[in-house]
């Protein structure tokens, strides 16, 4: 058995050269080296064929530790996932770090089958569009998120961080995050992302957003700004809380943060 550097570390930039002691490790030090070689907070594409055997794959790379060898595959922090009796197919998956990105029916498919990686999934990136769909799909995904695929989350048990890419206007889905119930999921870590931007919102720049937006034409210098959502926590009267609103207001003229769509 042999092990490079690049199987080690894959995100380093390191020669591959061969670390040929590897083997005459002690077992156990050689069982840490494989757990920690895995790549953290992966993203893992998941996807189902419809037909014939409707059985799970994956678009994304697979992990360069579990192509090491058998001793690397036995000890790793990945497991064989949605597996199948009736295909070959599986994915490799880190529950613990992976981040799983699927559409909403695929999310139910998973809870009303009562799969067992229901019961896993830690981190959690719902899809509402797709990179094939056409528009009025697009807004099907959406409907059906609001309506029906959200409440399959409280059927997640681990659930720990939620990202929901979306299609359309990130104002849309400004109250979101406040309104439906995330299950185990704090609210904290849930986002709601521009699938074709990147840009994001979650439980503290909502409601700012939402208000710069009703303000996006300029605020009156003599009326002052124009509120239209409600906080219930906020007080009209009070000049702290007139003062932290309109500052929070005014940070988004800096530009939402962005993630990579880039993986």
């Amino acid at each position: 058995m042999k092990i490079t550097v690049s199987q080690m570390a894959p995100n380093t930039k390191s020669s591959t050269a061969t670390f040929h002691p590897f083997p005459r490790l002690p077992l156990e030090l050689r069982m840490q080296i494989w757990v920690f070689a895995s790549d953290k907070s992966r993203v893992i594409k998941v996807r189902r064929k419809r037909h014939p055997a409707r059985d799970y794959w994956s678009p994304s790379p697979v992990p360069a530790v579990t192509r090491a060898c058998q001793e690397s595959r036995k000890y790793c922090a990945y497991q064989k996932a949605f597996v199948s009796d009736a295909s070959f197919r599986y994915i490799w998956a880190n529950f613990d770090s992976d981040i799983l990105q699927m559409l909403g029916s695929l999310m139910q498919d998973l809870v009303e089958e009562d799969h067992p990686e229901r019961n896993e999934i830690r981190h959690l990136k719902i899809e509402l569009v797709t990179g094939d769909a056409l528009a009025d799909e697009m807004d099907y995904e959406s409907e059906f998120f609001y309506h029906i695929y959200r409440h399959h989350i409280r059927n997640l048990p681990k659930l720990e961080s939620c990202d929901v890419l979306v299609n359309g206007d990130l104002r849309d889905w400004g109250s979101s995050i406040s309104e439906m119930y995330w299950g185990t999921c704090p609210r904290s870590n849930v986002r709601m992302i521009d699938a074709k931007t990147g840009e994001w919102i979650d439980m503290d720049t909502a409601g700012p957003y939402l208000d710069w937006m009703d303000n996006c034409m300029g605020i009156d210098p003599d009326e002052g700004p124009v509120y239209t959502r409600i906080d219930d926590f906020w007080d009209e009267e009070n000049e702290e809380d007139v003062a932290t609103r309109y500052n929070a207001m005014m940070k988004m003229k800096e530009g939402l943060p962005r993630i990579d769509l880039n993986y």
